[in-house]
């Protein structure tokens, strides 16, 4: 265990680019205990670990481990209330080639939410899905408000962005389902008998028009008359579960 005191220290100042995505092409940031216990369970390289507390930072002895100040930790920190531990971790790399194999796919199409986003990877990987395609602007992935929110499902499951070109590959070896608001069909109205990905679209827009074009089927949760909407986590958590 090594000590740093300095805000200026060039480790603290690598860790705090982190908070940026133009930074995050090898490494990542990891704020709590869950994040980092499911990068070590799922063998990804941990770079450091910083804490303010030496006696969590003995149960992980055999990494780098740095203690540091509270003020330190706020500054690493992307949130107002620091977690007692930190990390900077490898980031993980996804095949494309992996993705053609998977019997489930979840598919996000221009998600904005972070907080969104990490719930429906935790919910993904909770009901089996193999994997999770990001399409169009959808929001960084391993940016740290995602990976809060999947309490520590981020590395349980691969994510991967993908082209036009890739996606019309799928194809060939998937069905595509469709999330809308308005079909006549419900989940409990489909068969998952064959390789399916299941797409949802942002709050505001919906699937563009594009992906419900290439959609083989369509699909909306029906509600009772007096309720506006539901939240797209809750929306996809449900959905997911069904299929």
């Amino acid at each position: 265990m090594k000590e740093i005191i300095s805000l200026k220290n060039d480790l603290i100042k690598e860790a705090v680019k982190l908070h940026q995505k133009k930074y995050r092409e090898n490494f990542i940031l990891l704020e709590g205990n869950k994040a980092l216990e499911g990068a070590v369970s799922n063998n990804l390289k941990i770079k450091y670990i910083f804490s303010a507390d030496k006696k969590l930072l003995e149960e992980y002895k055999n990494y780098e481990t740095y203690f540091v100040t509270d003020e330190i930790m706020k500054k690493i920190s992307t949130t107002e209330s620091p977690s007692n531990i930190i990390s900077v971790a490898q980031k993980p790399k996804y095949s494309i080639d992996d993705f053609y194999k998977f019997k489930k796919i979840t598919l996000l199409d221009n998600i904005k939410d972070a907080g969104n986003l990490g719930t429906i990877i935790r919910a993904s990987a909770a009901f089996n899905y193999e994997g999770i395609i990001l399409y169009n602007d959808t929001v960084d992935e391993f940016s740290p408000k995602v990976i809060r929110s999947a309490a520590g499902n981020i590395f349980k499951i691969p994510v991967i962005k993908i082209s036009k070109g890739e996606l019309l590959k799928f194809k060939k070896t998937h069905k595509f389902v469709a999330t809308v608001v308005n079909s006549d069909k419900t989940p409990k109205d489909i068969k998952i008998d064959s390789n399916t990905i299941v797409m949802f679209g942002s709050e505001a827009d919906g699937l563009c028009e594009e992906l419900l074009n290439l959609s083989d089927e369509k699909i909306t949760i029906k509600m009772a008359n007096d309720v506006e909407s539901l939240n797209l986590a809750l929306c996809a958590g449900i959905i997911l579960y069904l299929l």
